[in-house]
């Protein structure tokens, strides 16, 4: 037997999802506590995205309880990472238990460093992330999204921003000039 393998280039996310943003939703995070180790036991995920779906939007961003002081902290997105912008500043959960940290995760805040963008790695509060000036979903397969609406409320002025765009031709770039040689 003769096997080929082949491999098929990931799609660029549509333009009219650059140009308008998508939609998410928030839930509670109630997977186990080990959301760091890549495993098939993937059903909390699984049914967090298929609320979303059911709500006609792209994610779920999960939000967990701290044990003590109860107060909510996004920790990621169903299939995705989430990075929050406030005053010019980026905001990225820390890689610990409670989260799968990406590859574009680490692009991005890379990306950052080496483009004197502001970046903070810090548990993102409930609070921080309704206020937020900009959402942006990363994923290998959906790259940068900018999030314009959360729980049917806009995100900043509802259009994706400044820091999307630039977080965007940067990482197109990277792709190009970094990945693909």
């Amino acid at each position: 037997m003769n096997f080929t393998w082949r491999s098929s280039p990931l799609p660029r996310p549509p333009a009219e999802l650059l140009d308008t943003g998508i939609s998410c939703i928030t839930a509670q995070d109630n997977r186990w506590l080990r959301c760091d180790i890549k495993a098939i036991a993937l059903l909390p995920n699984v049914l967090l995205r298929q609320m979303a779906v059911d709500a006609g939007c792209a994610e779920t961003i999960l939000i967990r309880d701290e044990p003590v002081t109860g107060n909510g902290f996004m920790t990621e997105g169903a299939a995705s990472n989430i990075f929050v912008v406030k005053d010019g500043k980026l905001l990225a959960p820390p890689k610990d238990n409670l989260m799968l940290p990406g590859i574009t995760y680490d692009v991005i805040l890379e990306i950052a460093a080496a483009n004197d963008i502001p970046c903070e790695i810090r548990r993102v509060m409930k609070e921080e992330l309704f206020s937020a000036d900009e959402l942006l979903l990363t994923s290998s397969t959906k790259e940068v999204l900018a999030i314009t609406r959360l729980d049917g409320q806009p995100v900043g002025s509802g259009r994706p921003g400044s820091m999307f765009a630039r977080l965007h031709g940067l990482y197109q770039d990277y792709k190009h000039n970094v990945m693909r040689k």
